[in-house]
């Protein structure tokens, strides 16, 4: 460190007595505006101003104050820094710090801000167990179960078998019904504005009994009563409503003491016994649907997909629609995996190796990373598959179509139109000069056959017109292929992707056409001319193009110019 930061310390008009303890380390008294001086410890890094320093309440000299983000000793959590830029400036980055500092000694309402941290601070309980959980929380109070192992707590969920399967999974164990014991899950009906457990302060039993029983209705209070009784051991899984509007998740383990104790109790909601038991506190390492999606900015409404087409753009396009929430798939593709495409396919090389249909290596590798995704497959053409009757377009909420072939999708958009299910077709150009997404049946007119003009040429395409094919072979005709990157299939996917979010939220009027745009370099570079369309703006590109809809198209010119309105959604 080449700054001197006594002599920066001792310029500031809010700072006096700063002594120098060790190298990066100093004691001083903080002035704040209220005229009262607290003194502190400050350690600095090396790399300040990049790294913030460390800041104490000096115990020597001052109790250590019970408010929010002062630690028992007396480590003052000044910043939360994700998405924080500070100056680079090293005078300004310390007037930042003790702006920082002092906000959080005169916090005008340390309540809220300890609720706002309750998780944090309930974990810093001297006894607390952790506690995993994959069950989703609902708002009436129900018995669930709890997968116990040497008599501790380890993971909360209700004993179905989808539950027991996603637990499995995830512990790569079996779990079955024998594995688990009685736990109850309860929602606390009213707003909890009392303190919040922190090291080694912890509700008593006799105040765990008086919250339960103040902050629940008589309704719930019933329902509480008719839970199994009469245990050596109790589990509990509490919803608590929190001043700021937030509900957090905790857990309770009772064991009894006294054994000879031979009524029936309920050792939550019983106030007499409060000797009885001995509860340790289970902080939920929560891994339910709700906040997993939640944490991941996933959609939160069911949708059944059916997707065609599971090859490069295809299988990035279902990771993305996967790791984001949605959770039932139908894949069709009669193609088997093959190496040659292995470094812009999802599965990669291994999965090559074995030559297996894409949609159950798909499958396979999905339900393992995902386990409460739930993928069918069909190994068949996606036109004899409809037309043979073994699907029904009807049954499903959205229809994604990645098989980049016009002869197959004009086809496919005909049946599509006859359906009430709307459809995405994607495809991605050639040398990766650009990808496409288009929305068809979501009400009124336009459809993948407006894009095809009297030329046989598609209005949406970048490549200009050539009498010589973009394609590439390397083994002569059976080698065929069309030459773009992983980076063109995972664009195009996204592409898709966010039309498919915006269609969950009801957010797409019509059939829109979207497009990104690359670079035509070695397009061009290996004789071909772009089109007039690729000379728009990328940003024009991506805003929803209208402007294709054929108006005297044959296969949707008779539907009415009306938004879709599906009962589905």
């Amino acid at each position: 460190m080449n700054i001197d930061v006594q002599e920066l310390l001792q310029e500031k008009e809010y700072l006096e007595k700063v002594i120098a303890v060790e190298p990066y380390h100093y004691e001083l008294f903080f002035e704040l505006r209220n005229g009262y001086q607290i003194p502190l410890t400050i350690t600095f890094s090396p790399l300040f101003p990049t790294q913030l320093p460390i800041v104490h309440i000096n115990e020597k000299y001052h109790n250590i104050p019970d408010i929010p983000h002062v630690m028992s000793s007396g480590l003052v959590c000044f910043l939360d820094k994700e998405g924080v830029i500070w100056s680079d400036v090293p005078e300004r980055t310390l007037d930042f710090v003790f702006d920082r500092v002092e906000r959080v000694l005169i916090s005008n309402s340390p309540q809220i801000e300890y609720h706002r941290e309750f998780s944090y601070y309930f974990g810093t309980l001297e006894k607390t167990e952790p506690v995993f959980s994959v069950y989703t929380p609902e708002d009436e109070p129900k018995e669930i179960s709890v997968l116990a192992m040497g008599g501790k707590p380890f993971a909360f969920l209700t004993d179905d078998a989808e539950s027991r399967s996603l637990l499995g999974k995830l512990l790569n164990a079996n779990i079955n019904s024998r594995n688990l014991v009685k736990a109850n899950y309860i929602p606390l009906d009213y707003t909890y504005k009392g303190k919040v457990p922190q090291f080694d302060r912890f509700w008593s039993n006799e105040e765990i009994t008086n919250i339960i029983r103040n902050h629940i209705s008589d309704d719930t209070l019933l329902k509480i009563a008719k839970f199994s009784m009469n245990k050596k051991r109790y589990f509990y899984l509490l919803r608590i409503p929190l001043l700021t509007g937030d509900q957090t998740i905790i857990g309770l383990w009772y064991e009894k003491v006294n054994h000879s104790l031979s009524k029936k109790v309920i050792p939550l909601i019983d106030e007499s016994i409060s000797d009885d038991f001995k509860v340790t506190p289970l902080f939920v390492f929560r891994n339910d649907d709700t906040t997993l999606i939640e944490r991941g900015g996933g959609v939160r409404k069911p949708l059944n997909a059916l997707l065609v087409g599971c090859g490069s753009v295809g299988s990035d396009l279902l990771f993305m629609l996967a790791r984001s929430g949605i959770k039932h798939f139908t894949l069709i593709d009669d193609d088997k995996m093959k190496i040659e495409n292995s470094y812009r396919h999802f599965l990669g090389m291994n999965k090559s190796i074995e030559s297996k249909p894409k949609v159950k290596l798909l499958k396979e590798e999905f339900e393992n990373r995902y386990p409460n995704v739930h993928i069918q497959t069909i190994e068949n053409e996606v036109l004899d598959t409809i037309e043979n009757g073994e699907i029904e377009l009807n049954d499903f909420d959205l229809i994604l179509v990645a098989i980049g072939d016009p002869n197959i999708e004009r086809r496919l958009n005909k049946l599509i139109l006859k359906s009430s299910t709307p459809a995405i077709f994607t495809w991605v150009e050639a040398y990766g000069i650009g990808g496409h997404a288009l929305v068809v049946n979501n009400g009124g007119k336009g459809c993948y056959e407006c894009l095809i003009d009297t030329e046989l040429r598609l209005y949406s395409s970048f490549a200009g017109k050539s009498d010589v094919p973009f394609i590439k072979n390397m083994n002569g005709c059976a080698g065929s292929f069309t030459p773009y990157g992983s980076i063109d299939s995972m664009e195009t996917a996204l592409l898709a992707s966010r039309l498919v979010f915006r269609f969950l939220e009801n957010d797409i009027k019509g059939n829109p056409l979207v497009s990104w745009k690359g670079s035509s370099k070695l397009f061009e570079e290996s004789g071909f001319m772009t089109s007039e369309r690729y000379k728009q703006s990328r940003d024009i590109l991506n805003q929803d193009d209208y402007e294709y809809i054929n108006t005297s198209c044959k296969v949707c010119s008779k539907l009415k110019d009306e938004a879709y309105k599906d009962d589905k959604r």
